[in-house]
């Protein structure tokens, strides 16, 4: 939400409402600013009975971690960055890290994207993914790959040593997926794979 101003009590936010959310100074990690945007959690203050807003989105998210499978999509918000990535809001209701040698695309607080469970740590940490797991992603985007090359002359100036930026940009998919799905296509004699690029294997049946 957008702080609109501040007074000396805290700041308020625009919420689409006459009456503006106050997010009092004692909920806020960092000094908010007039005109920014910020990502907060909306609770009954039980000594006003009114409702007011916090920056301290972990006190308020569930302690347990759920019975979340590897590979299962679930919604996320994105949280906060941090040193190795961000966090993120899975569900509405856990958190968990997306690192960030794993993301190829901008993304930014405040967005809601579908997300992968792709580990949860002994110690109760969940590690998340914004592509598939497992072979269900190598299906998909192996479909991805023979489109494109159906639409190209049969032809694709790109292999395993591209850089990831451009696999990103052209297959929307991460360098690691990339390569195990031309592997698994290899392997399925529908390309071929050469310094030139990858090629579609035509059935000259």
């Amino acid at each position: 939400m957008k702080v609109s101003k501040i007074e000396n009590v805290g700041a308020f936010l625009d919420w689409g409402v006459s009456k503006e959310l106050l997010v009092p100074f004692s909920e806020q990690k960092v000094r908010m600013v007039e005109g920014r945007y910020y990502l907060v959690y909306v609770y009954l203050d039980k000594l006003t009975e009114r409702l007011a807003a916090t920056m301290k989105i972990e006190k308020h998210l569930a302690k347990d971690h759920g019975n979340f499978k590897v590979g299962q999509e679930v919604e996320l918000m994105i949280w906060t960055a941090t040193e190795v990535g961000y966090k993120a809001i899975i569900d509405g209701k856990y958190q968990g890290v997306i690192y960030k040698n794993e993301i190829f695309d901008t993304i930014s607080t405040g967005q809601k994207t579908k997300g992968y469970i792709k580990k949860v740590r002994e110690d109760g940490k969940i590690d998340l993914s914004l592509e598939p797991i497992g072979y269900v992603k190598v299906d998909k985007n192996a479909q991805k790959i023979l489109t494109l090359l159906s639409k190209t002359n049969g032809h694709m100036p790109y292999n395993d040593k591209t850089d990831p930026e451009v696999i990103y940009k052209i297959f929307g998919m991460s360098k690691k997926v990339f390569k195990q799905t031309i592997g698994s296509l290899y392997k399925q004699r529908q390309i071929t794979i050469a310094d030139t690029g990858i090629d579609l294997v035509v059935d000259k049946k």
